[in-house]
């Protein structure tokens, strides 16, 4: 009984680790287009790519629902508590955040394309909400698998 929950458990995480690929390649796509919008010659390039890069602030509040709805039937109580902390530590990022978006916001349109690259970055923050459940939902049973082995 204990070895066919172990083998369920494996062929889950073999399935969201081919989640994972898929959301590289999505990513790696966003970044060409991005540098169809930007190319790397641009003047303002690196204003511009770390303003693509930043995740957005609201993926927290966001993320925050998606795990207590999803996956507590699943967890641990370890694992959630490492959940918990998790948004302490993106906390300092909010100050830059302010600054890239006031750098971009005296930028001409027409010139950089911001609404573009705007779209570009919703996207590119859905994917990594995306990738950062199913890490969480590969850990919740990275850490199920252990358990019973032990």
């Amino acid at each position: 009984m204990i070895l066919r929950e172990i083998n369920g458990i494996s062929a889950k995480l073999r399935d969201k680790k081919v989640d994972i690929d898929k959301i590289k390649v999505r990513e790696d796509d966003l970044m060409a287009k991005f540098h169809e919008l930007c190319p790397e010659g641009n003047d303002k390039y690196d204003i511009i790519r770390a303003y693509f890069e930043k995740v957005q602030k609201i993926r927290k509040g966001k993320r925050a629902a998606n795990n207590g709805g999803n996956q507590n039937a699943e967890k641990d109580p370890n694992a959630e508590d490492e959940e918990e902390e998790e948004p302490e530590e993106e906390e300092p990022e909010e100050e830059e955040d302010e600054d890239e978006e006031n750098a971009i916001v005296g930028l001409p349109q027409e010139e950089y394309k911001i609404d573009e690259i705007d779209k570009l970055r919703e996207e590119r923050t859905k994917m990594y909400n995306e990738k950062q459940d199913i890490l969480a939902f590969i850990n919740d049973l990275e850490v199920q698998r252990k358990r019973l082995e032990k």
